[in-house]
């Protein structure tokens, strides 16, 4: 009876064990795809900010297109040819004082001249380098009864101009956030290779880059950093997780610090926040599955203990300090040989 007593204890513990692994693995999984929706959501706001600002340029060239004319296209030609008058050189950046005195005087000669919107036009030619002398001069030799058509097709123009460098700019930074996203998961890459850590790092905040839009981000890292072997992706989601959480316990902002240096046969990464520290009867929790200090429904307690796991799989480990100014994560990972 005891021996059977004992084979039926010893069937339920593993068919407790096995359950048990299966929540945890399923809670895991969980934990991915949540932390997966996050950075698609935050990547759907970095990506909607530079597309709309694309859609709103080509709109403003649309209407530049109309307003410039074919008349005033043929007044230009038939005056300048295909090189249309520069302005000189312009000597360092404007201040903002400097910029709205160049924009004033160029209105006031515009209307003078009859130019219709100045007010419109007097941005792109200051950006363009014109100043109300340099255009005064410029336009001298053209007859009056065309000097206003001819000093707004340079505004249009100089407008136009500042209109695609905007294009360009949206249409980089939607490039740049294709380029991260399909390195961060690292796409058609080795499961494991030698990975510069620092730019994990780097892509991890440049899709987290609303959600530290109010913390000051400050990186320090080695010039002669080593690599570390190890999967891309998994690598990455240990940067995702302490990063992530640092940005949520410094919601009202704060100061973020990543640290990343070669000590003897490991690379040493920390990442510090000023989030007000973790309390004494939390930290030594901290790893343990399915602890989580958040909201019911707004965590699983597994992010740290993946991070940990997927760190220790690697042969590496993970240390926390805190205080009440704030909290420091310390990730040691062997280097590569």
């Amino acid at each position: 009876d005891l021996l059977s007593d004992s084979r039926v204890v010893r069937r339920m513990f593993k068919t407790v064990t096995s359950r048990l692994r299966g929540i945890e693995d399923t809670l895991r999984h969980e934990e991915r795809m949540a932390a997966l929706g996050k950075m698609a959501a935050q990547l759907m706001h970095e990506l909607n900010n530079p597309a709309a600002a694309v859609a709103r340029s080509v709109q403003e060239l649309e209407r530049i297109q109309k307003m410039l004319g074919e008349e005033a296209v043929a007044l230009a030609s038939e005056f300048w040819g295909e090189t249309p008058i520069q302005p000189s050189a312009r000597e360092g950046e404007l201040t903002a004082l400097d910029r709205s005195d160049a924009e004033s005087a160029l209105v006031t000669w515009l209307e003078d001249t009859g130019v219709p919107d100045p007010w419109d036009l007097a941005p792109g030619l200051v950006d363009a380098g014109w100043d109300r002398d340099q255009l005064a001069t410029g336009l001298s030799g053209v007859p009056d009864e065309v000097r206003h058509h001819m000093a707004r097709w340079l505004g249009l123009r100089a407008s136009a101009d500042q209109v695609l460098s905007e294009l360009g700019i949206g249409a980089r930074r939607i490039a740049e956030l294709v380029r991260v996203v399909k390195e961060y998961s690292f796409l058609d890459r080795a499961p494991i290779q030698e990975i510069d850590v620092t730019h994990g790092i780097r892509d991890t905040l440049i899709l987290l880059k609303h959600k530290l839009r109010s913390v000051d981000v400050t990186l320090s890292f080695a010039d002669d950093l080593r690599t570390v072997e190890a999967p891309g992706r998994d690598l990455n989601q240990v940067w995702t997780n302490l990063i992530d959480n640092a940005a949520d316990v410094m919601a009202d902002g704060g100061s973020l610090s990543i640290t990343a240096r070669n000590e003897g046969a490991e690379v040493v990464v920390e990442v510090s926040d000023s989030g007000g520290g973790v309390p004494d009867d939390v930290i030594d929790r901290i790893f343990d599955p399915f602890f989580t200090t958040k909201e019911p429904g707004k965590g699983t307690g597994l992010g740290l203990h993946t991070v940990q796991t997927i760190i220790n799989r690697l042969g590496g480990s993970i240390s926390i300090t805190s205080d009440d100014v704030g909290t420091t994560f310390e990730v040691r990972l062997p280097a590569a040989i």
